[in-house]
């Protein structure tokens, strides 16, 4: 999921201190405001907490507008030079499903990793953020129980290319992704090579329309709500007839959008992901 705002906007770090039991509401504003990445610390006080996000100035009096007047709040203006890298500062291991452990490049494996996760080791670039976006961790736990060995798997908006790199790594002979981002696609190839998966996996600037032609069992498209609903005709095209769609960037008050959208395309619900205000939206072809 890319962070939203003015790209050209500088960054700062929002702290927010706040009782424990809000951590969640006040991440999920965070992230749905375009963090780049959040940090949890301990506050003086025994049952608060502090957290830490990047965010790009433009966004931040939104996310002020909506916090609580009993949190406490403050910005600190990130210098220039540095501004473009503000938010590895925040960036740290995370799980999605069972077996993945996304591992930010410049990091070691952390302690917790298990005997047989699959860690990927993955550098976000400068325009990404830290990749762990709960429509990130949906995805890719969606894809942990979807993908079958040679499967073939198609990624809308691919980002840094993580969702492609491990659809790989879970099985799926070869992975395609797009992005009209063409940093994206120089982050993705690296990333790929990190990861051992070149012969398998492909980057190409641009949008469906660069795998027109052709179908996948499986695609997945992380991108906002209003995008996937312009798109719905070509992302179902694009999609083997036994095949799945794997949608998320939706809000939960955009899930009935974006489902009337898709059935007229032919496509039904089969299963949801929730985590914050965020779904992520299995379908198939209805029979």
């Amino acid at each position: 999921m890319e962070t939203s705002g003015d790209p050209a906007s500088p960054w700062v770090t929002l702290s927010i201190t706040l009782p424990v039991d809000e951590v969640d509401l006040a991440s999920g504003i965070l992230w749905e405001a375009g963090a780049a990445g959040i940090e949890e610390r301990a506050a003086d006080a025994d049952e608060d907490r502090e957290l830490r996000a990047g965010l790009r100035a433009c966004d931040v009096d939104t996310v002020l507008d909506r916090l609580h007047p009993d949190w406490v709040a403050s910005v600190e203006v990130v210098d220039a030079d540095e501004g473009l890298d503000a938010w590895r500062e925040f960036a740290q291991a995370w799980r999605a499903g069972s077996r993945l452990v996304i591992v930010p490049s410049w990091s070691e494996p952390p302690a917790w990793c298990r005997a047989g996760d699959l860690v990927l080791s993955i550098d976000p670039g400068r325009a990404f953020g830290s990749g762990s976006h709960p429509t990130t961790r949906m995805c890719l736990a969606e894809l942990e129980h979807l993908v079958h060995v040679g499967d073939t798997v198609a990624d809308i908006g691919c980002g840094s290319g993580v969702l492609a790199i491990a659809a790989v790594v879970l099985g799926a002979t070869s992975a395609r992704g797009v992005d009209t981002d063409p940093e994206a696609i120089e982050v993705s190839r690296c990333n790929a090579e990190r990861a051992g998966v070149v012969e398998q996996v492909s980057f190409q600037l641009g949008s469906i329309d660069e795998i027109a032609g052709s179908r996948v069992d499986i695609l997945v498209a992380n991108i906002a709500a209003h995008v996937l609903q312009q798109l719905a005709t070509e992302l179902c095209a694009a999609v083997t007839d036994g095949g799945t769609l794997v949608l998320s960037g939706v809000l939960a008050e955009q899930v009935d959008a974006v489902l009337d959208t898709f059935a007229t395309a032919g496509f039904v619900l089969v299963s949801t992901a929730a985590e914050d205000d965020w779904r992520a939206l299995v379908l198939r072809r209805a029979s």
